[in-house]
C-alpha cells in the first residue's frame, strides 16, 4: 500500500508543478502584452510629440529663408522621383529627420 501512496503523492506533486508552470507561462505573456501595449502608446506619443515640435519649428521660423522653401521642394521633387531618402540625405546634406517630416507633411498636405 505504500507504492500506492507514494505513487499518488507523486503525481499529486507533478500535478501542482504543472499548474504552477502553466500560470507562470500565463502572467509571463500578461506581462509581455501589457509591456508590448505601453511601447505602442510611447510611439504614438513620440510621434505626436515630433509632429508637434516640428509645427512649433515651422511657426516659430520668422527668418524663413527661399533656400529653406527651395530646400524643402528639392526634397519632395526627388522622393516623387523615386529616390530613396539615404539617398536624398546625402545629396542635399539635409537630416534624415528633417527630410521625413517635410516628406510626412507633404504625404498629409496631399491628403487634405
Amino acid at each position: 500500500m505504500e507504492t500506492n501512496e507514494l505513487q499518488f503523492i507523486f503525481a499529486l506533486f507533478s500535478f501542482v508543478a504543472v499548474i504552477g508552470i502553466l500560470f507562470y507561462i500565463l502572467l509571463a505573456k500578461t506581462k509581455i502584452e501589457n509591456f508590448e501595449y505601453t511601447v505602442e502608446i510611447l510611439e504614438h506619443k513620440f510621434e505626436s510629440l515630433q509632429d508637434y515640435v516640428y509645427e512649433l519649428e515651422e511657426r516659430m521660423d520668422v527668418n524663413k529663408t527661399p533656400a529653406q522653401d527651395e530646400v524643402k521642394k528639392r526634397i519632395i521633387a526627388m522622393y516623387e522621383d523615386g529616390k530613396d531618402v539615404l539617398l536624398i540625405e546625402n545629396t542635399l546634406d539635409v537630416p534624415r529627420a528633417k527630410i521625413e517630416m517635410v516628406l510626412k507633411f507633404h504625404k498629409l498636405a496631399v491628403e487634405r
